[in-house]
């Protein structure tokens, strides 16, 4: 592991907020178990506290740590994680976005942590997701803990699906497409 990433664990592990590159998009993000990292995730963000953020997993196995993975959940994540497709699902009487990003250092930092993390992409609320480094606000950059080198992906923001409903409903379309017979 990288010192980098040594340093990103650290600060995660104390709350502090880090940014990150992924498969899709530059990230931001918090230990999910962090309440002061959570907080300090949404107020950078300019987001709103009734808004979800999607957890970031390293596989099915994590993700039903936080949300139901029904049998239709489980056969869109076998299908498409990882990858860019973030699934909506139960917990408790709630909803919480799952998704395993395809992104070696990503997942690398999730498994070392052993628990996910709560990302949304490097922008304030309302604004573009940033596809490359120079793309982040460095307003936003001023205020994280850390900036882990490397390379996101390039893509849109995930695909997002809430299959907590019947019929299941695209939330916002992505790089990955579910094929109709899936639904």
């Amino acid at each position: 592991m990288t010192n980098d990433l040594k340093e990103a664990v650290r600060v995660l592990k104390k709350g502090g907020v880090v940014v990150f590159p992924t498969d899709t998009v530059w990230g931001i993000g918090a230990l999910a178990s962090s309440k002061k990292g959570t907080t300090k995730l949404y107020k950078i963000k300019k987001r709103e506290k009734n808004k979800p953020t999607a957890i970031l997993v390293s596989d099915i196995k994590m993700a039903s740590n936080y949300g139901v993975m029904d049998e239709a959940a489980k056969k869109l994540a076998i299908k498409h994680w990882p990858g860019a497709l973030t699934l909506v699902v139960k917990a408790g009487n709630k909803k919480v976005g799952l998704r395993a990003p395809k992104h070696k250092l990503v997942l690398e930092l999730i498994k070392e942590l052993d628990e996910g993390v709560m990302a949304a992409s490097a922008n304030f609320a309302g604004e573009r997701a940033p596809k490359t480094r120079k793309a982040i606000d460095k307003r936003l950059i001023s205020m994280v803990d850390i900036i882990v080198k490397g390379e996101a992906g390039g893509e849109e923001a995930s695909t997002v699906i809430d299959v907590s409903v019947s019929p299941w409903k695209l939330l916002r379309e992505g790089p990955v497409e579910v094929a109709n017979s899936e639904w």
